[in-house]
């Protein structure tokens, strides 16, 4: 039985499109709140990818959901943070962190260090790195993804990689 009726179209569902998206880009999501931050990263991709689905039908363009999805995942994590330094402020006993094995594979010999510098840096600069230099986005998919103009995108990236400089010079001479 048909649930639509002429004034209300039938729900496009995702299908072979949003299956390959997922297939080629929830390992990418995942990465991606791992290095701006998340403690969760595996969640902040799989609530990016049911976000997603919920507004397939909604897309412009198939082509887009990339771009929503970078944003989603950006938003999401930013949103998580925000959420642990109000809990962090609350001290109480916690378990010491364990790290996880994705932790440890992503957590090379110099990811340590750099992860702490990263997180060393402003929230907005920290997304401008992430996303040029690991998701190798251009200044205008950056500037999409960020809801910034480009322009911002360009002086945040100079700005954090002096800071960057400043704070590991060792690692520039290599």
């Amino acid at each position: 039985m048909d649930t639509a009726t002429e004034d209300t179209p039938a729900r496009i569902e995702p299908g072979a499109e949003f299956d390959a998206l997922f297939d080629s880009s929830f390992e990418t999501m995942k990465r991606l709140a791992y290095l701006l931050g998340a403690d969760d990263p595996e969640n902040i991709a799989q609530e990016s990818f049911v976000r997603l689905h919920e507004r397939w039908d909604t897309l412009a363009a198939p082509d887009r959901a990339a771009g929503y999805l970078r944003r989603t995942v950006v938003n999401l994590s930013r949103t998580r943070l925000r959420h642990l330094r109000v809990v962090r402020r609350v001290p109480e006993a916690r378990p010491i962190h364990e790290v996880s094995a994705e932790e440890a594979v992503l957590a090379g010999d110099d990811h340590p260090r750099l992860r702490a510098v990263l997180a060393a840096l402003p929230r907005r600069q920290r997304q401008v790195i992430v996303l040029r230099y690991w998701l190798d986005l251009d200044q205008n998919a950056i500037a999409e993804t960020l809801g910034i103009a480009v322009g911002t995108v360009k002086a945040t990236t100079s700005h954090a990689l002096a800071n960057l400089r400043r704070a590991w010079p060792e690692r520039g001479e290599r």
